[in-house]
This record gives structure tokens, sequence and C-alpha cells, in this order.
């Protein structure tokens, strides 16, 4: 004869055990997700604090631009937005007065290359850009700072494509290149948690 009231007891310790074993696991996996999502490069907004550690990247009195990106490389996934944090800083000799500055990125790649490797046209890679130009006034031997919004659609293929700042300074009535820094977009896969 079998006992039932002892079968009970063990199937409700048993439901008791699986609901906090998926309990844990649960939390643990948001856990895991609020991990790896903390860890970007990404700029949501621009604000003091931002311009302030841009500024404080500057080592060499001669470096004219910063990126702020982990091996100049912005890791983005299918569906989201990309802050892309840059400073410009006033290096030109002998003259007091602050300079008008401007900047647009624009593609580095080829058409052949993002054809090969992405399969997409230019004009597609071009239109990812989202607030792309500007113009700013910087006195000598300071530093200002912006953002660049890179926006990739849910649709777009996983690969890597380059990009460029062109960074004009206005001299004698006329734009002239400054430095063209570049960056790297690499599109990733959603992942599991979107």
């Amino acid at each position: 004869m079998i006992n039932k009231k002892g079968a009970i007891e063990l199937s409700i310790s048993t439901i008791v055990i699986i609901v906090l074993a998926m309990s844990m696991l649960i939390l643990g996996l948001v856990l895991i997700r609020s991990i790896f999502t903390g860890t970007t490069d990404s700029v949501v907004t621009m604000n003091d604090n931002v311009k302030e550690e841009i500024r404080k990247l500057f080592q060499d009195e001669g470096q004219r631009y910063i990126l702020r990106l982990s091996g100049d490389t912005a890791t983005i996934k299918q569906g989201t937005d990309f802050g892309v944090a840059f400073g410009i800083k006033n290096t030109i000799q002998g003259d007091p007065n602050a300079r008008r500055f401007r900047y647009t990125v624009d593609l580095s790649d080829t058409a052949e290359n993002l054809k090969k490797n992405c399969g997409i046209t230019m004009d597609v890679a071009k239109g990812w850009i989202r607030f792309g130009s500007g113009e700013m006034s910087i006195e000598p031997g300071n530093t200002e700072a912006d953002r660049i919004l890179i926006s990739i659609p849910s649709n777009a293929p996983l690969c890597t494509t380059k990009y460029k700042i062109i960074v004009e300074q206005f001299d004698n009535g006329q734009w002239k290149v400054y430095t063209q820094p570049f960056f790297f977009v690499k599109i990733e896969s959603k992942g599991i948690f979107g």
C-alpha cells in the first residue's frame, strides 16, 4: 500500500523547487543581459559630463581630434541607434581668435566593397547617418565636442563598413580640410534579448 500523504508532499516539494529554479534562471538571464548591454560606447545625449570626458582624452598637444570608441569601431545591433561622440581641438598656431570648424560624416568605403561585403548601395549606407554634420567655433587650444547618430534599420545586413568625419576650418575666406578621422560600423544581429 502506497502512502498517499507522503506522495502529495513530495510532489508539492518538487513543484516548489521547479518554480524556485525557474525564478533563479530568469533572474540570472536578466542580470547577464544588463551586464552585457551596459558596456557600450554609445552616447545617447551630449551633456557637460561627456564633453569633459572627451577633453580629458586629449593627451598630445598637437592632437586634433578624439573619437570616443573602443578600437575605432561602433558595434551596433540591427534596429538600434548608436551615438558616436567626438571632439575637435583647435591647434592652429599664431591666431588668437576663435576659428570656425565644420564637420560632415561621409562614407569612406567604395561602392564595390559595399556591394560585395554588405549587398547595399552607398546611398543606403549614407542614409544610416543621422545628425552627421554641424558647425562650431573653437578658441585656440580649446576643445569642442559633438555627437553623430547612426540609426541601423532592423533589416540591415550583418557587415562592417567604414565612415569618415571630414573636419574643415574656415581660413582666409574658404574652408580647408583640418583632419579626417575614420571609424568602422559593425552591424550585429539583434540577439535573443532584442
